[in-house]
């Protein structure tokens, strides 16, 4: 139960709310002071039992922190109706008296003096209960997973383990000036953090003089320390503490010292920087750890990431760990295998938990019912490992944890909507800064892995929660989030937060359901009655979110949801709000992107002066806006504005001097100059996003290029900036502000569809720019030196990391960058430059890049001499012909590149993934080949897959030759069939079976043949008839399948 996080919340709202208006009143005062004082004190008997982990060890006191919750919640809503009534009596207009407003507000006052007597006297039955809480508090830490240093290969699956493994090698052999000293190895919960360092320092066994391998408990009381792999002494912090320092004073040369589960920062930080002198003696320092910041605060010169396995690097584990034989991993065991994988999110602790209690059951149904458990509360070894994390983190951040798991599964959470949501649900309250706030909390959950980053080509576009964390969410939460069948609801229970994505659930919430703070309906359709019956069953709504529900019509009473604060209509059918959204007083954030039917605001959104956030982008028929923008001074977050003759004009935008993000379209000929001067940009000091947009014009004389150029001049930002997008700019030259001498902040710049502009600005002078995309520029031929400009430090893009280019229909080649330039770019994506000829030749000496994506470069024949590169993707390229001396290449992604007929001096390619969309696997993978893959992924129809999926088909010796594990995969996803060579087995999917008429039987499998040595050959003998006569038995059953 999560009642602590609860009334932090609360007493935050009372301190900061009731100050005000309500304690004017000496009776209404004396009342508040009470409800606070109790509440304070309750929550330090439960935050202290919630430490010592005894709040669910109690039924009773499970219902008592239920009513307590109930009461918190109330309380809340007291408040926030009071303010509503006084605000609104205080906007209506009275006579020269004034005698009834004094009298309504002296009523209002009264009243919730009632309603806070009444909650006071709930807690009287309550708290009695309550502090008999701290009575039974003991120490109940959860039981240390002690890690000891005994490393066992088969512990390591997974396809980035060993590369891994070598990359941190690599650098812990590196010696002299400007080596690394200090590593973290970061992670998300049973990640793999621990076996990525166990192998690591098994690996160096031959290389330090001395090994430490030092494990702390996850109190962060006790420490235990090995010596090599010798067990040495276990003992609390400090003690432990002094035994190291004597490792680290110097006198011990050629050390290795891995610290297993640092938690805090601080006391490592104090011990590293008093014994200074083991960085000068050849000593190396790894750190795992599962938040970013700790390792950032221990000054950490080269961390690294270990990922969730995939899906069939997480079947492997399941596999291994359940002890399945070869011969019963078929069909829908594997399916319902890859299932629990998913449902385990890749993580490997969870995968062999899973696998220890499927040893011994090898049937469909046994597997099937341990898919349909709830893992949380089935494993509760699994639910300790989370929660250790889980205790750690603050109670915002608990709240906003707990409140991702309303989001459906692998569901994308962008942070713009998901810190709207947890500011109108009051998270925050009392926060100087409520998105500042918000979006901390929001990069703490991705620092500590608990929501995993979405990338693409312009960068991270949000997060996912992974599926075991959301299980276990949701179970934290109890019954306050509620994500399935409402109908399910028990009477007993008082959901506050509701996720929906059927629209018949919502006539089967049950009717004593009333008091739901947040309701997500989505990807739904929703007619009007049932928005209506939403609107009357749930007045108290703080969050509505509808979006992706093709509602044509908002009802006008929408107006009833006084406390709505948050209300998202994107990617709806709607074509105007009715005037009621003017009595949303409390109203936050307007959200209608993507809207394309809407043509009409009225002018009652004028009304809203509360609003932080107001969206209506990709709205292309609204014309008709009718409110002003002089009221909505709280506005951080305008996305959608546009001028016009009858509308809105630039130099409105004055008042909004709290702007942090600022999206204008449609700026074009009818845009006013002298309007664009008055809108003050320049002096909005918090602004740090802004994105203009111009209309769309096909040929613009020249008089209209100025124009437009004057007008962009006009729209000059602050320094400040931290990210621009120029959208459709058509000006005849870039305007003045748009340089490395005004923009002295930018770290992330956009230029998207310039089609008429045929230079770049000089790019390479900004010093701070970290994420490129230049996108659209069709008239460019040639990127030369003028891009790279003439840099202060003589670096050009110093700092830059990723860089984007699409669309460049015309562009032949990219040069003028020298070798030195762009030191730390690790990703770089080409899309749609059909004309260039060859990878650019400076990125041979781009020591950093990992990642490049080429797509749709239909005139590129050789990639070639990138000898850091790691990740290479090269899709529908159609004369690509050579991919030579990657020397450090390790994944290879090739889809629809029908001319490639040379993959050569790849030594260290591990992975190969093909999509194929012919019947036949290219000639340069039947050669014989340097590299040994441990993985290939064929994508392809089912008559190329059939030519794979037997020892006897035509590819068949192929597949068992190519790669450790064959994993191949129709167009759709669903797998086909998969091969192990240490086992020699094809396991084929039913699908795959069927096709060849073997229904319901197991599937063929040849055993590998030993090699021949001397006097091998009678048992070569054998394994050649065993495999004639199993090849005799499949045609004998397709030949009766076939003549039924």
């Amino acid at each position: 139960m999560e009642s602590t996080v609860i009334l932090n919340g609360l007493i935050a709202s009372v301190s900061s709310s009731l100050a005000g208006v309500i304690v004017r009143a000496a009776c209404v005062r004396r009342d508040v002071d009470i409800l606070t004082g109790r509440l304070e004190s309750i929550m330090a008997v439960i935050g202290d039992a919630e430490r010592h982990r005894i709040l669910a060890q109690s039924e009773a006191a499970d219902h008592r922190l239920k009513k307590l919750r109930e009461i918190a919640y109330e309380a809340d809503t007291i408040i926030d109706l009071f303010r509503i009534e006084v605000g609104t009596s205080r906007s209506q207009e009275w006579d020269a008296a004034s005698v009834c407003k004094c009298v309504k507000e002296v009523h209002i006052r009264c009243q919730i003096g009632n309603d806070i007597q009444e909650l006071n006297k709930k807690l009287d039955t309550i708290i009695p209960v309550i502090q008999q809480l701290g009575l039974a508090a003991e120490d109940q830490s959860g039981i240390d997973s002690e890690v000891a240093p005994h490393y066992n290969e088969s512990n390591t699956i997974g396809r980035g383990v060993g590369s891994d493994c070598n990359d941190l090698v690599n650098l812990l052999r590196r010696g002299g000036e400007g080596a690394h000293v200090l590593f973290a190895i970061v992670g998300t919960i049973g990640v793999g953090k621990s076996t990525l360092a166990l192998k690591i320092y098994h690996e160096m066994r031959g290389r330090f003089r001395t090994r430490l391998w030092v494990n702390i408990s996850n109190d962060s009381r006790r420490i235990t320390i090995w010596s090599g792999d010798t067990f040495k002494r276990r003992a609390g912090m400090a003690e432990q503490r002094e035994v190291l320092c004597r490792y680290l004073d110097g006198s011990t040369s050629n050390l290795l010292l891995v610290i297993d589960n640092v938690r805090k920062a601080d006391d490592w930080n104090q011990l590293l920087a008093a014994n200074e002198a083991f960085r000068r003696c050849g000593c190396k320092v790894i750190v795992t750890t599962r938040d970013e910041n700790v390792e950032r605060k221990m000054g950490v010169t080269h961390f690294h990431r270990v990922k969730c396995l995939n899906g069939d690097d997480g079947w492997l584990l399941l596999h291994k760990t359940a002890n399945l034989g070869g011969t019963v991993a078929t069909g829908n065991i594997q399916d319902v295998g890859r299932s629990i994988v998913q449902k385990c999110s890749g993580v490997p602790m969870a995968i062999r938990t899973i696998g220890w209690n499927l040893r011994g059951r090898s049937r469909e149904d046994e597997w099937e019912s341990i898919h349909s458990q709830y893992f949380i509360s089935s494993y509760p070894g699994i639910r300790d490992t989370i929660d250790t994390t889980y205790m750690e983190l603050k109670y915002r951040v608990k709240r906003c944890f707990l409140y991702c798991s309303l989001y459906p599964e692998q569901f994308v959470i962008k942070q713009q909507c998901a810190t709207q949501q947890w500011i109108a649900e009051g998270f925050f309250e009392g926060s100087p800064d409520l998105e500042e706030a918000a979006e901390s909390c929001y990069q703490e959950l991705i620092e500590r892995g608990l929501l995993l980053p979405e990338h693409e080509a312009n960068g991270v576009v949000g997060a996912k929660m992974p599926t075991l964390l959301r299980s276990f969410a949701l179970y934290r939460s109890g019954e306050e989030n509620c994500v399935d069948n409402p109908s399910r609801i028990s009477s007993t229970s008082k959901p506050w937060r509701l996720c929906i994505t059927d629209e018949e659930a919502i006539e089967a919430i049950p009717v004593y359901v009333t008091r739901l703070r947040t309701l997500f309906v989505s990807a739904s359709p929703l007619r009007r009655s049932s928005l209506d019956l939403i609107i009357e069953r749930f007045p108290n709504l703080r969050v509505l979110d509808l979006r992706d529900t093709q509602v044509e019509s908002i009802p006008k009473t929408l107006g009833r949801l006084l406390q709505l604060r948050y209300l998202n209509l994107s990617n709806t059918e709607i074509r105007k709000l009715p005037q009621s959204i003017g009595n949303l007083m409390m109203l936050q954030f307007l959200i209608l992107q993507n809207c394309p039917y809407l043509t009409q605001m009225t002018s009652h959104v004028g009304r809203l002066e509360n609003l932080r956030g107001l969206d209506f982008s990709g709205a292309p028929k609204l014309n008709d806006v009718r409110f002003r923008l002089l009221k909505l001074t709280e506005l951080n977050c305008l996305h959608g504005f546009f001028p016009a003759n009858h509308g809105w004009t630039l130099k409105e935008l004055h008042v909004l001097r709290n702007l942090t993000s600022l999206q204008i379209l449609r700026l074009g000929r009818a845009s006013s100059i002298e309007d664009a001067h008055q809108s003050r940009l320049q002096e909005m000091d918090n602004l740090r996003e802004l994105e203009l947009c111009c209309s769309s014009v096909d040929q613009p004389p020249v008089d209209v290029q100025e124009h437009m150029k004057d007008v962009f001049s006009a729209l000059r930002p602050p320094q400040s900036l931290f990210s621009l997008k120029l959208d459709g700019y058509y000006g005849n030259g870039f305007p003045a502000w748009f340089s490395v001498s005004h923009l002295t902040a930018l770290q992330r710049l956009t230029l998207d569809g310039c089609v008429h502009c045929q230079r770049l600005p000089a790019l390479g002078e900004m010093m701070n720019l970290k994420f490129l995309a230049i996108i659209g520029f069709s008239v460019l031929t040639e990127i030369n030196y003028e891009l790279r400009g003439a840099p202060a430090t003589g670096v050009a893009f110093p700092l830059l990391e990723q860089l984007f280019l699409g669309r460049m229909q015309n562009m032949v080649s990219w040069s003028g960058l020298v070798d030195t330039d762009m030191p730390l770019l690790e990703r770089l994506h080409l899309d749609g430059c059909p004309s260039m000829i060859s990878v650019p030749s400076w990125l041979q000496h781009c020591t950093t890049l990992k990642s490049l994506k080429i797509h749709h470069a239909d005139a590129l024949q050789n990639i070639e001499n990138l000898l850091a590169l790691k990740e290479l993707q090269v899709h529908h390229s159609s004369n690509l012909k050579r991919i030579f001396n990657l020397r450090r290449l390790e994944e290879l992604e090739i889809v629809n590149c029908a001319h490639l007929d040379t993959v050569q001096d790849v030594p260290l390619l591990r992975l190969l993934h093909l999509d194929e969309p012919t019947a036949q696997l290219p000639e340069w993978l039947q050669k014989k080949q340097s590299f040994t893959l441990r993985r290939l992924e064929i994508i392809g129809s089912e008559d190329l897959l059939d030519r794979c999926s037997s020892p006897t088909a035509r590819y068949g010796r192929l597949i068992k030759d190519a790669a450790d594990h064959v994993y191949a995969k129709l167009h759709g996803g669903s797998l086909y069939f998969s091969y192990t060579k240490s086992t020699g087995m094809f396991d084929r999917s039913r699908r795959c079976r069927d096709r060849y008429g073997m229904q319901g039987a197991a599937i063929l499998a040849v055993p590998v043949a030993p090699r021949r040595v001397h006097g091998g050959w009678e048992t070569w003998i054998k394994y050649t008839l065993c495999a004639i006569f199993l090849i005799v038995s499949q045609f004998f059953v397709q030949w009766a399948v076939s003549s039924r």
